[in-house]
């Protein structure tokens, strides 16, 4: 009886934790996947700003 009680609920919460599991790992992966892309228009950026201010003084 309690086999029949137990099993449900172990596949139960191995289920949700796999979900959790995959979940960490696709947000990990978007952060990580986005990080080039925040250098990359940072890097625009800081140069737009500089040719912006070379304008400026002139």
């Amino acid at each position: 009886m309690k086999l029949i009680t137990t099993l449900p609920l172990l596949i139960l919460i191995s289920g949700c934790a796999v979900a959790g599991l995959a979940k960490t790992a696709v947000t990990t992966t978007v952060k990580v996947a986005e990080v080039p892309f925040k250098v990359i228009g940072s890097i625009v950026d800081g140069e737009e700003d500089k040719e912006d201010s070379d304008s400026d003084d002139e």
